[in-house]
C-alpha cells in the first residue's frame, strides 16, 4: 500500500485504509490518500478499477468494509449521505422537468427551509456562476445537454458544499461539447474554490481539469500526482501505459553515476536515463519509457550528444495535422510510435532503415520489469494487457 497522505490540516477529505468487499470481490483495496481544501482532484481509471466505488463511499452511498472517511477532520464513515456536507452530480442529471430552471437550482434550499426570496436570490446568483442567468425561467426539456450539466451543477453547488462529487458527468456529451464543458468546469470550481471530486475513465479529461490525479487499478492506487509528473514520471507501468502513449522498453540496470543511469536493453545498446532523485540497483530489471513526442527519427548516424538511439525499420507514417505519427520496428520486432513535426521531417520513406533517438531528459526509468513481449507502444485503456 502506497501512502499518498498530505498534511492533515490540508485535507479536506481523508481516506484511511478504505478498503470495499462485495462478497469476495474485493472493489477497493486500502485506499489511503488526502484531497487537499480547494483543489480538483480526479479518480482515473478503466472500468472496474474501484473509482467509482471510492466516490461513492465518500458520499455515503456506500459504506467501507474497513478503514475510515474523514470530512474536514469529522469521522463520517457511518453516516448518512444526507448529514454529510457533500453533494454529488451524476451523469443523468436528474433535473425535475416540470420546474423552471431556477426552481431547480432552489429546491435543494428550500428543502432546508430557507425564506423563497433569498432561495431565489441565492439560485439565481448560481445561475450567474454556472452562466445561465437569462434562462431562469425556461424548463429542462428546453435546453441542451451541456446547459443541462451546468444546472445540475449550480444546484448541486448552491448549498456550498464543503466538496463537490462528480461521477462522469460529462460522458453522455458529444466530443466538442464535452471538451468545452471541461473547461467550464475548471473555470466553475476555480472562481468558487469549493473542492471538486471527478471520476472520470478518460486519459485525457482528467489532466485538462485536474490539479491532481489518482490513477487506480484493480481497486488500487498506482499513483497521486499533478498531471505533468503522472505523464512524464509515471510510479508504473500501468501508468505508463495507461496515460496517453508511451514506448516501452525492458531493460538492465548496469550502473549508476550521479544523476544518471545507465542501462543495457535487448537491443545490444545502452541508454543514459536521469535518475530522477530514485535510486537503482545494479542487476535489476526495469522499463525505459519514452513519450512518442520525445523521439527525433533521422535518416543515418543519430546527433551528438543525445540519451540513446533505436535503429528501427520505418512502417508506417501517418499525418495527423501538425504532427506526422511515425511507425517503425526494432530488430526485436518491438513497434515504436514518433510524433515529429511535419517541418522536423527528415526526407524517408516507409521500408526504410531509420534510427529514432531521444535527447537524455527524453526517458524516464520505471522501476518495474515488462517481459519481452510486452515491449513496444502501448497506449491500450485494458488493465489486464498493460499490467506485467
Amino acid at each position: 500500500m502506497s501512502d499518498w497522505s498530505v498534511e492533515q490540516a490540508n485535507a479536506i477529505i481523508s481516506l484511511d485504509r478504505v478498503t470495499k468487499h462485495f462478497g469476495s470481490y474485493v472493489a477497493v483495496e486500502e485506499a489511503h490518500f488526502d484531497i487537499i481544501e480547494g483543489e480538483f482532484f480526479s479518480m482515473l481509471g478503466p472500468s472496474g478499477c474501484g473509482k467509482t466505488t471510492t466516490l461513492r463511499m465518500i458520499a455515503g452511498f456506500e459504506l467501507p468494509t474497513s478503514g475510515s472517511i474523514r470530512l474536514a477532520g469529522n469521522d463520517v464513515s457511518n453516516v448518512p449521505p444526507y448529514k454529510r456536507d457533500v453533494n454529488t452530480v451524476f451523469q443523468q442529471y436528474g433535473l425535475f422537468p416540470h420546474m423552471s430552471i431556477l426552481d431547480n437550482v432552489a429546491f435543494g434550499l428550500r428543502s432546508k427551509k430557507v425564506p423563497k426570496p433569498e432561495a431565489r436570490r441565492r439560485a439565481q446568483e448560481m445561475l450567474d456562476v454556472v452562466r445561465l442567468s437569462e434562462f431562469g425561467d425556461r424548463k429542462p426539456s428546453q435546453l441542451s445537454g451541456g446547459q443541462q450539466q451546468r444546472v445540475a451543477l449550480a444546484r448541486a453547488l448552491v448549498n456550498k458544499p464543503k466538496a463537490l462529487l462528480l461521477d462522469e458527468p460529462l460522458g453522455a456529451l458529444d466530443l466538442k461539447l464535452r471538451q468545452s464543458m471541461q473547461l467550464e468546469l475548471k473555470r466553475i470550481q476555480q472562481d468558487l474554490g469549493i473542492t471538486f471530486v471527478f471520476v472520470t475513465h478518460d486519459q485525457e479529461e482528467a489532466p485538462t481539469m485536474s490539479d491532481r490525479i489518482a490513477v487506480m487499478t484493480q481497486g488500487r492506487t498506482d499513483q497521486i500526482g499533478t498531471p505533468t509528473d503522472i505523464y512524464y514520471h509515471p510510479a508504473t507501468v500501468f501508468v505508463a501505459g495507461f496515460i496517453g502513449t508511451a514506448n516501452l522498453l525492458p531493460v538492465t540496470v548496469r550502473s549508476s553515476s550521479g544523476d544518471i543511469v545507465t542501462v543495457d536493453s535487448a537491443l545490444g545498446s545502452q541508454f543514459h536515463v536521469p535518475t530522477a532523485g530514485r535510486t537503482y540497483t545494479a542487476g535489476n530489471s526495469a522499463t525505459l519509457m519514452v513519450r512518442p513526442e520525445r523521439l527525433d527519427i533521422s535518416a543515418g548516424e543519430p546527433p551528438v550528444g543525445i540519451g540513446g538511439a533505436i535503429p528501427a525499420l520505418l512502417t508506417s507514417v501517418v499525418f495527423q495535422g501538425p504532427v506526422l505519427r511515425c511507425e517503425a520496428r526494432t530488430a526485436t520486432g518491438a513497434d515504436v510510435v514518433a510524433h515529429v513535426h511535419v517541418d522536423d521531417m527528415p526526407q524517408v520513406s516507409v521500408g526504410q532503415n531509420v534510427t529514432l533517438s531521444w535527447r537524455s531528459d527524453g526517458a524516464f526509468l520505471v522501476d518495474e520489469p515488462i517481459s519481452a513481449d510486452m515491449a513496444g507502444v502501448t497506449s491500450s485503456t485494458d488493465d489486464e494487457t498493460i499490467h506485467p
